[in-house]
């Protein structure tokens, strides 16, 4: 009896034992599992920081992102490299090398960094913007080199970002700079935005907080499944700069001046809104520099020009306003190729047999010299200033971005007679930007009221939420509406039979005026379409021949792929 009962306490003792046990073996293998291989996982975990994920966004009018290109890149993991491949300099600057000698080089994959970069340990990308032929040329490579992986990512700046010149770039921060970032409560303070917009609102760009590229690798130091992935900052502060820019219309501007060395300014003709704005050519954001004179990275777009015969526009409108003509007793102005001043000093028309009989519409469409000096002459040196103040011409107002320069660039003696002939055709004593005569041109698209030129629309949030904004400022009536609409006409002529020939299209309907500088380069300026006028235009190219073949030809292919696009195509002409 004793017996059984001994024997019936041991088996639900054993029973019991057996229950605890597949009890805790369950909450191991299932509960406490997942918090076991998230902890092995993390502990295998290696990342590389990523300043530029760290900073707010670029977008433009339709939020669209003008900065983060999906780009290749090659990124290196030294703590998973074999000992000869760590300290080997010779296999990094030979063989990889020369795979990757048509792709952008990081500041790390330089000799001089490559040994110290190695020996730090610390994951870092090596090589930018790798070709799909590139990739597989690496793939040997990376199937025999453990701590190399190639992944796709959404850089700041892809290999064709577009509007380098006025979203600027990020680079190494001054010691000024990071005591002042230190100052203001940022922990990281070894970037700052550098130049354009990137430098102006680096505040307001920059997150408190990291973000990293991570490679998640097993036991073997081999990718797991989930391989490379962004890791996100666990909170942000950074916020995103909605701009006025059109995406397409900037793409289609920057296709056009491909090969070319100059500017382009589009504008909204009724609320000043820039929606492209280019400097030719372009350059690498990642190996930015300061801006110098002469140099690829001067903003040509807000840099000072003699306007040539665009100025003649202006002479135009205070002729028409305060009914000023040189057409005396109904007599046409005879241009025989040249005009001699007060002075005795001879001034030459770009035609040298002269035009013949003009009179202001047929002098301004082509472009002669001798009527506008008389004309100026007729006008004089102060009613001059006084329309080139009204227009826009004697300032330069950009609405969210800080000039540099934005003082008066008129500058001659109204009391000398070749003072005013030279001002009068647009060259001694007078410069302005590609932004000052697209300004110009949507004052007289718009019936003679000037917009005030803007760039940012608003602060938003990740989620595109408005936090701040500019709003557009109310177009000023500076001219009389029908010397606007005139000019209008005259301008449409211009393309249609005058200097701005080239700029004519069969698919929308394009007004404008030519302008050729003496050593400076040459212009095309106008809007379209020209009976309900949308846009403004100025193209300016430094190293052209013709302001029309040159000027103009990007113009009408700017403008043609523009009424491609919104389907504004064969519109009836002025």
């Amino acid at each position: 009896m004793i017996s059984l009962r001994r024997h019936r306490f041991v088996s639900i003792m054993m029973l019991l034992i057996f229950c605890l046990l597949a009890g805790r073996l369950w909450q191991i293998n299932f509960v406490q599992g997942q918090n076991y291989i998230a902890k092995v996982q993390r502990q295998r975990l290696l990342s590389v920081s990523e300043r530029e994920y760290e900073r707010g966004d670029f977008l433009d009018c339709q939020g669209q992102s003008l900065t983060n290109r999906a780009e290749n890149v090659l990124l290196v993991f030294p703590r998973l490299l074999t000992a000869d491949k760590q300290q080997s300099l010779a296999y990094w600057q030979t063989y990889l090398h020369s795979l990757l000698k048509n792709c952008q080089l990081t500041a790390a994959a330089q000799s001089q960094n490559l040994k110290q970069m190695l020996q730090n340990g610390e994951p870092f990308i090596l090589a930018r913007n790798l070709t799909t032929r590139q990739i597989e040329q690496l793939a040997p490579i990376l199937r025999q080199t453990e701590g190399l992986y190639t992944t796709t990512l959404r850089p700041r700046y892809g290999a064709n970002s577009l509007a380098a010149h006025l979203l600027g770039y990020v680079g190494a921060s001054t010691a000024q700079e990071a005591a002042a970032l230190k100052k203001s409560g940022y922990t990281d303070t070894a970037y700052s935005g550098k130049s354009g917009l990137e430098k102006q609102y680096d505040l307001l760009l920059r997150e408190q907080n990291s973000a990293h590229i991570a490679v998640a690798v097993d036991e073997k130091n081999q990718p797991t499944a989930e391989s490379l992935r962004f890791i996100a900052a666990n909170s942000s502060t950074a916020h995103n700069l909605q701009l006025t820019l059109n995406y397409n219309y900037h793409s289609f501007a920057e296709s056009a001046m491909q090969d070319k060395h100059g500017a382009v300014v589009l504008m909204d003709v009724h609320n000043g809104d820039v929606l492209a704005m280019v400097s030719a050519p372009g350059f690498n954001q990642y190996i930015g520099q300061p801006a110098t004179e002469g140099d690829i990275y001067v903003n040509k777009a807000i840099s000072y020009y003699p306007p040539a015969s665009i100025f003649k526009i202006v002479l135009t409108l205070a002729a028409l306003d305060n009914k000023i003509s040189i057409d005396e007793d109904g007599a046409l102005f005879q241009c025989s190729g040249s005009i001699t001043l007060s002075n005795g000093h001879s001034v030459g028309c770009w035609k040298e047999s002269g035009h013949g009989e003009e009179n202001l519409a047929t002098a301004l469409g082509n472009s002669c010299n001798p009527y506008f000096i008389q004309l100026g002459q007729r006008l004089g040196g102060d009613l001059i200033s006084e329309y080139a103040h009204r227009l826009g011409m004697t300032e330069q107002v950009l609405m969210g971005f800080q000039l540099n320069n934005s003082e008066s660039q008129l500058d001659f003696n109204s009391a000398v007679p070749a003072d005013v002939a030279n001002v009068s055709i647009g060259e001694k004593g007078i410069r302005a930007t590609p932004l000052m005569l697209a300004r110009l041109l949507a004052a007289v698209a718009n019936d003679g009221k000037l917009p005030t030129p803007r760039l940012v629309q608003a602060v938003v949030d990740e989620n595109g939420n408005v936090l701040s904004e500019i709003p557009s400022a109310q177009p000023q009536q500076v001219v009389q509406s029908n010397s606007a609409r005139q000019v209008r006409r005259y301008l449409t002529q211009a393309v249609q039979s005058g200097t701005g020939q080239p700029a004519a299209s069969e698919i929308i309907s394009i007004a404008g005026k030519t302008g050729t500088s003496q050593n400076f380069g040459v212009w095309f300026a106008g809007f379209f379409p020209t009976d309900e006028p949308r846009w403004s235009i100025a193209v300016y190219i430094s190293d052209g021949q013709s302001g029309g073949s040159d000027a103009g030809s990007v113009c009408r292919e700017i403008a043609e792929k523009i009424a491609l696009l919104e389907d504004i195509t064969n519109q009836s002409r002025v």
